[in-house]
């Protein structure tokens, strides 16, 4: 049996209390994931006079900040930017489907739902309610051709979340505008209802 002693023991201690505190989180980048860890609110997303958007850290998913929207009954939260959406590959071959992917977070649970749209040049394509009966993170991976309402377009170039009747606090992070998943497999469809 190897013998360590107490110098040794005590060292790697030592490292493994200070090592937690000096790491940090990796940022991935990629142009299809928002992950907001910028000081400012990207350009491309807007809401409505009267709700509020900020970068926080008070809760986050991925990296050390997110989304915060601070919203009023009825109010729009607004992403212009190119969602990447690729068509199911009609001929078979490949069989995975594009899939939209969000992380949420919700400080008080509502009996309420947020609605997200999905645009090509102002028009809505396709979309699914979700809802915030919850507190804590909720994760949504929702195939556009499969899960949601409408019909998907390939040059979709807007997300819009909608907000319910009432007036709330939700964060947003590590949202994925168009991933491909496996058909095949099940995906967690979370907290929205149909």
């Amino acid at each position: 049996m190897m013998q360590f002693s107490k110098w040794k023991i005590g060292a790697v201690a030592l490292v493994c209390m200070l090592l937690p505190g000096s790491v940090h989180a990796q940022i991935v980048k990629n142009e299809r994931l928002l992950s907001f860890e910028e000081k400012q609110v990207p350009a491309f997303v807007t809401t409505a006079a009267g709700s509020q958007l900020g970068i926080s850290d008070e809760h986050y998913r991925d990296g050390d900040h997110s989304l915060s929207w601070t919203f009023e009954p009825g109010a729009a939260l607004s992403i212009k930017k190119d969602l990447k959406f690729e068509k199911k590959d009609p001929t078979g071959k490949d069989t995975y489907l594009s899939a939209f992917i969000v992380w949420v977070y919700n400080e008080q649970a509502q009996d309420k739902q947020i609605r997200f749209e999905f645009l090509k040049d102002g028009k809505v394509c396709t979309s699914f309610p979700f809802g915030i009966n919850f507190t804590g993170w909720r994760g949504a991976w929702v195939c556009y051709e499969r899960d949601m309402q409408g019909t998907p377009e390939e040059g979709m170039d807007e997300i819009r979340i909608v907000a319910p009747d009432v007036k709330g606090k939700l964060f947003f992070d590590h949202l994925i505008t168009a991933s491909k998943v496996d058909a095949r497999q099940q995906t967690a469809t979370c907290r929205y209802r149909l």
